[in-house]
């Protein structure tokens, strides 16, 4: 009797129900696999960011699984459907019976699946399906009117008067360890990303990460907005490749001795707004085709100025806090949470440009590209999407770089041309930046600018 786990964006081994699932009946041979799918990743517009992410995540899976006697094979495929094929061949080949995986949303991961469970019934092989990314199933979180929530509020009250903290599932360990099937994974170069290592991207990192935030957890609220102080978890990018789980991640929160400190709460409502956003992909699946939620919306005449969204994508906006933000995310894959929701914030409401290309660069360049969030937050802002902000609701980013960097730090760090701009000046483009610094003039004017766009958002 064999056993087959199939691993996709859950690269961890503990906290991992289908492989205790897997491992649970006695004198079983489990195995593992992996589809290493690149042209797949490329049509969801995953960059070579993502790809290092999960090479790192997938590294570590390996040599934790063979310490448990299960080798992990790599299938290289071009497309999930194809890979898929593959994963049924080599189950054949190896008399796989039962083949255990979990559900993920989005319109072609259901379609993968469907396929993978049709495909699996012919060739005799049972199927197990496990929840991974969200903590309860979708279907199961209704309004009282039987209806989805497209209110973050009322939902997040209903998870948590469903919420039980229940054991986390280990895997059973096997005598005898295998090698590691590590020359099976592609090395992929970290290109000039400076800060890698300033995000876990392994479920050993992940782990001793949380364990450093948790102590920093209280004071979560107070430090998260603020780009020049370490105040995040920095967990995304191991939450998004999976090393670690939704549900660790709230157990830590949940067993804090100082859950009621307003830090823990506002970090649990973060974790469960990621879930929101999953919740949301399983509902209405044509979000992974980037439409819009509120479709009436959409109909925004946006900016075609391929200019302006390349000095965007460099960093050459003229706005410090702006620039800060993009390059930040050029050179380490990642960007603070608070300075995304403004350069997106920028680049949606001030330029005009259709936040899917905003929403594109970002699952191109980040290390922590989850479709879900990314999607969610991009909707947000071009209030598109649920929980929207009102259309007349627009960031001023230089008030935001003076509330949330107040002393210029953070900018100082990533556009070195302002090193020398003292914090009263800082923050306002201007002539004199330009001239004495060789700092970019402002693309726009912000006043002009944030009035343009209510004049057109109101003649929708």
């Amino acid at each position: 009797m064999t056993h087959l786990v199939w691993f996709r964006n859950d690269l961890r081994v503990s906290d991992h129900s289908a492989l205790t699932e897997a491992c649970k009946a006695p004198g079983a041979d489990v195995k593992a696999i992996f589809l290493w799918t690149p042209e797949q990743w490329q049509q969801h517009d995953y960059g070579l960011a993502r790809q290092y992410s999960i090479r790192s995540a997938l590294a570590t899976v390996a040599q934790d699984l063979a310490q448990l006697g299960i080798p992990l094979t790599i299938v290289h495929a071009d497309t999930w459907l194809a890979g898929v094929d593959q994963l049924i061949d080599y189950a054949r080949s190896q008399n796989v019976s039962h083949l255990a995986f979990h559900r993920e949303f989005g319109w072609d991961e259901v379609q993968r699946d469907q396929y993978t469970i049709e495909q699996a019934r012919a060739a005799g092989i049972d199927t197990w399906i496990g929840e991974d990314r969200v903590g309860f199933d979708p279907a199961s979180l209704l309004t009282g009117q039987g209806d989805m929530y497209r209110v973050f509020t009322p939902f997040k009250k209903r998870w948590l008067s469903q919420h039980a903290e229940t054991p986390l599932p280990r895997p059973l360990p096997v005598p005898s360890p295998v090698a590691p099937a590590l020359t099976a994974i592609p090395d992929i170069p970290a290109v000039n990303w400076t800060g890698t290592a300033e995000l876990p991207l392994n479920e050993h990192e992940a782990h001793e990460h949380l364990s450093h935030f948790t102590e920093a957890m209280p004071n979560y609220k107070d430090h998260r907005d603020l780009p020049a102080v370490e105040g995040t978890s920095r967990l995304s990018a191991a939450l998004a490749n999976g090393a670690i789980s939704l549900r660790q991640c709230m157990h830590s929160a949940f067993s804090h001795p100082r859950f009621d400190s307003a830090g823990v709460q506002t970090w649990l409502s973060e974790l469960i707004w990621r879930e929101f956003y999953h919740y949301l992909l399983y509902w209405r699946p044509d979000l992974a085709r980037h439409e819009p939620f509120y479709p009436r919306w959409d109909a925004f005449p946006w900016n075609r100025d391929d200019a302006a969204l390349q000095r965007w994508q460099q960093g050459q906006t003229g706005v410090p806090i702006v620039d800060a933000g993009m390059r930040q995310l050029a050179q380490t894959g990642w960007m603070h949470n608070r300075v995304r929701m403004i350069v997106a914030m920028y680049l949606v409401k001030l330029l005009k440009v259709d936040w899917r290309q905003g929403e594109r660069w970002f699952a191109q360049q980040l290390l922590d590209i989850d479709f879900a969030s990314n999607n969610g937050g991009w909707q947000w802002c071009a209030s598109t999407g649920v929980d929207a902000a009102p259309y007349f609701r627009i960031f001023n980013p230089h008030t935001q770089s003076e509330r949330f960097d107040p002393k210029g730090d953070y900018i100082r760090r990533w556009v070195p041309e302002l090193a020398s701009v003292n914090a009263a000046a800082i923050h306002q483009p201007s002539q004199t930046l330009a001239k004495h610094q060789g700092y970019s003039l402002p693309l726009i004017d912000y006043k002009r600018a944030r009035a343009e766009t209510l004049t057109l958002f109101k003649k929708l």
